[in-house]
């Protein structure tokens, strides 16, 4: 192993939130500059499947990293990356929108990462061997998106053309991110291989490889342009004076940049903090319209929301409408179809309740809460206590339901209560022009909510089948499942049992069909499994946590006055930052960053028998 110094440059990394608004860019961003345009974009093609990839690695490469520093290090690249794959997807979303289609070539690039470069199955010593190997191809891809982070954060061809600015900013950010943390991957290869003939492998594998699939890109994006004319086309195709062309107006990077790089990396001494300033990245990334905005938003997201009850009803026996207005009269955060509040109770207890109003209505929310027997306490005191006119605080709306995107066809079933996410959502499918079907499935016609709402719908009674378990016992789902329209993604809120028998049915009738779930509670037994040994590391306790005990009951009686709720892994009361060994996460709250570094205690455990948390 080649004995290189971890880089001694070194900056805290976090995920920088970021969103960006492409309603004002065009589908040329580069004014009058189709090249120039589309050898940019050809970034949009890659990154985002890459970048999953790249989590995936790293994930399973985390276990082997022992340096503290740079095991935070991968934690906070993690994050980063898995919010640049986000970024870039939203840019082929608004593609879509303009009439150009990247869908034959991102799914190509689906395939290279997920299966040519995924996981395979093979012996333990091959499997570690792949591991490295991947590991390897991420330092050197990660050399070259660092030359085009300092190169981006200092060419200045863009405001003299009078670029679209949101795509600079996304580029800029991005890149800056990308020099931020260009020592990482590097560092990373280096602890768990660092063998100079691997490092030699992998470059002269990624190098030819990228350069292919970017002169692909390039002839992608000319070839199914909806603006350019066949003669426009033709003369566009990629060519080395226009690349020059372009690098002289510092549109793009110039081929001494990207060639070059390629024996920087290949130096025995080379260290990537040769690539760029930290200082510029950090001194873009204090500016940016993008990464101000995300930092302000995060710093709202800390505070509760202040709320009242402007309105109760109730829609079905048992079940009470709640409408909830700013406190302050100030216009309430955004949110999407599917996406819940947390409120928090005058108890202290935070239940998370599906937001069922119009996302278009920044003035209020509203809800249903069903008053159930089986109750752990919330339901019971939202029905006794949040009567007109009461105050309570909530946490910002969260989506871990969303919606799928486009107006591709959509199925939904709803069980009872469970009406609540799936109600946005028709209304959504419904405006863009799906093709959508609702079963609606309860105890009787009295006790389902909404059904009012429904029923006013366009073409409900086409679209929407309502069965009373009561009357007509339960759906037969096969019929509802069988007729679903071809290429459906099914969306599926209710109790266990209605889920778990569409799932059973759509993998015999319809296997290869998308399902998406919102539990009410977590599945049966989900907190329970193998014997894990937990340190606490800050307290010094050792414990051995059996098979039939959560995480968190076990830690508990260690630690008596420690934060949490839900017990269910819905709230994120209880998370904790894991400092040692494979959490095996079965909530459904963390995002993919998170769950790098965190852990919900209530539910999950760990995948090699042990736990480290900062406790």
């Amino acid at each position: 192993m080649t004995a290189l110094e971890v880089s001694t440059e070194h900056t805290p990394l976090q995920a920088r939130r970021v969103s960006f608004d492409w309603a004002q860019t065009p589908l040329h961003w580069v004014p009058n500059d189709p090249f120039s345009t589309h050898m940019i974009n050809v970034l949009h093609l890659l990154l985002p499947a890459g970048e999953r990839w790249f989590v995936d690695v790293y994930k399973q490469a985390l276990p082997l990293v022992r340096d503290p520093r740079l095991r935070e290090d991968m934690i906070g690249f993690i994050g980063q990356e898995a919010v640049h794959s986000q970024a870039h997807s939203t840019v082929l979303d608004h593609m879509i929108a303009q009439g150009l289609n990247p869908s034959p070539y991102t799914d190509q690039m689906d395939w290279f990462f997920e299966h040519l470069l995924g996981d395979h199955t093979a012996p333990p010593a091959a499997t570690a061997w792949w591991l490295k190997e991947r590991v390897a191809l991420i330092a050197a891809i990660e050399h070259f998106t660092a030359v085009l982070g300092k190169w981006v954060l200092e060419a200045r061809g863009f405001e003299r053309y009078g670029a679209d600015p949101v795509m600079v900013d996304l580029l800029r950010w991005h890149g800056a991110e990308e020099v931020e943390h260009r020592s990482v991957a590097f560092d990373v290869f280096q602890h768990v291989d660092g063998r100079y003939g691997r490092r030699m492998r992998a470059m002269t594998t990624v190098f030819p490889t990228m350069f292919w699939l970017w002169v692909r890109g390039v002839k992608f994006f000319i070839a199914n342009d909806p603006e350019l004319t066949p003669a426009q086309r033709k003369a566009l195709e990629p060519k080395v004076k226009d690349w020059v062309r372009a690098a002289k107006a510092e549109l793009v990077p110039s081929p001494k940049e990207i060639f070059t790089a390629v024996p920087r990396f290949m130096r025995k001494r080379y260290h990537p903090t040769q690539e760029g300033s930290t200082a510029r990245a950090l001194a873009y990334l204090a500016g940016s319209p993008a990464a101000r905005a995300a930092a302000e938003e995060a710093e709202a997201a800390t505070r509760p929301l202040q709320l009242v009850v402007s309105e109760r009803r109730e829609p079905a026996e048992g079940v009470a409408e709640l409408v909830l207005s700013s406190a302050s009269g100030a216009p309430l955060p955004e949110w999407e179809p599917g996406a819940h509040l947390d409120l928090l109770l005058p108890s202290g207890l935070v239940r998370q309740y599906s937001l069922c109003g119009d996302p278009a209505d920044r003035r209020s929310y509203r809800i249903g809460v069903r008053l159930t027997e089986e109750t752990r306490g919330g339901s019971k005191e939202v029905h006794e206590t949040l009567t007109s006119g009461a105050s309570v605080e909530a946490h910002r709306p969260r989506n871990r339901f969303p919606l799928a995107p486009g107006k591709g066809p959509r199925l939904f079933v709803a069980g009872g209560i469970g009406i609540t996410p799936i109600l946005a959502m028709v209304r959504e499918s419904a405006a863009r022009g799906s093709d959508w079907q609702l079963l609606y499935v309860g105890r009787s016609r009295s006790s389902m909510p909404f059904l009012d709402e429904i029923s006013a719908l366009a073409d409900a009674e086409s679209r929407v089948t309502v069965v009373e378990t009561d009357v007509e016992g339960l759906p037969d789902l096969s019929v509802a499942l069988e007729t679903a329209p071809h290429g459906a993604i099914v969306h599926v809120c209710g109790p266990e049992p209605l889920m778990e028998a569409v799932v059973d049915t759509l993998a015999e009738l319809r296997p290869g069909v998308e399902a998406r779930l919102e539990r009410f509670h977590p599945a049966e037994g989900s907190a329970h499994g193998d014997t894990v040994e937990v340190e606490l590391r800050r307290s010094g306790a050792r414990l051995t946590v059996p098979a039939d005990r959560s995480v968190l009951s076990a830690v508990r009686e260690q630690l008596p006055n420690l934060a949490y709720s839900c017990e269910q892994g819905f709230c994120g009361t209880c998370k904790v930052r894991v400092l040692g060994g494979t959490p095996e996460h079965r909530d459904a709250l963390l995002t993919v960053e998170e769950r790098a570094d965190s852990i919900l205690i209530c539910v999950s455990r760990s995948q090699d028998g042990k736990l480290v948390l900062d406790l």
